[in-house]
């Protein structure tokens, strides 16, 4: 098993949620390479910052929290009136080239997007997400239980 796969699974490891099979494919290799080993250091001082935000966590009343859905609602209702003040007063010309000004706008971000498949800046996006996923790994146990725990063990 080579460096990164065992990072990947690190956070399992330390939870134990791992198969005894896979456990032991990764202790031997933790204890032959000194990388891994300064890895699962910092993996569980990672996973205890993350146990001890969770004892931290106050949990509060909702009663507590204030209603601002007719503030936010009536601030909106102010920026819109302006804005269709502003359209009415305006020329009548501009109207007519809104809707080709969007697609000029649509256009653009396809290119761009286009631009940057080419270029391959979303080339290792996959890769940065599924470690991400494996780090989380931990809340969701605590969220979902052993249903979790099964995936992991298969």
């Amino acid at each position: 098993m080579n460096c990164e796969r065992v990072k990947e699974w690190l956070p399992h490891y330390i939870e134990g949620l791992l198969s005894p099979e896979r456990e032991l494919i990764i202790r031997l290799h933790i204890e032959s390479c000194p990388g891994c080993v300064q890895s699962l250091e910092e993996a569980r001082e990672m996973a205890e910052f993350w146990r001890e935000m969770e004892r931290n966590i106050d949990v509060q009343d909702v009663g507590h929290i204030p209603d601002l859905t007719a503030a936010v609602m009536a601030e909106i209702e102010l920026i819109e009136a302006g804005r269709s003040k502003r359209v009415n007063e305006s020329a009548p010309s501009r109207r007519r080239y809104t809707p080709r000004t969007s697609w000029v706008h649509y256009s653009l971000a396809a290119s761009l997007t286009f631009l940057l498949f080419q270029f391959g800046v979303f080339e290792g996006l996959a890769y940065q997400i599924s470690e991400i996923n494996g780090q989380m790994s931990n809340s969701v146990n605590v969220w979902f239980g052993s249903q979790s725990t099964q995936l992991f063990n298969k």
